[in-house]
């Protein structure tokens, strides 16, 4: 299953917003990937999630595999837009 969203950062200092979505995200039990151009990172994965170097306005592309891919997917995409 994938989705792509546009990154929201608001007003929560990001490293914070990025350790809460990788913990979030650690508790499905799909692999759970976060994809921007040629690079693919594992979303439960916090210096994965900061590898991508997220921005607001940046969009990127959810991807999930597995028995709850798609509350997974919904819920990155909530973390992610909600700014």
């Amino acid at each position: 299953m994938e989705l792509t969203v546009k990154i929201r950062l608001g007003d929560t200092p990001t490293m914070r917003r990025i350790a809460q979505t990788a913990q979030r995200m650690s508790e499905f039990k799909a692999q759970v990937l976060l994809r921007r151009g040629d690079i693919t990172v594992n979303a439960k994965s916090l210096m994965g999630l900061l590898s991508l170097a997220p921005h607001d306005g940046m969009g990127v592309t959810i991807i999930a595999h597995g028995e709850d891919e798609a509350q997974a997917v919904c819920e990155m995409a909530r973390l992610l837009e909600e700014g």
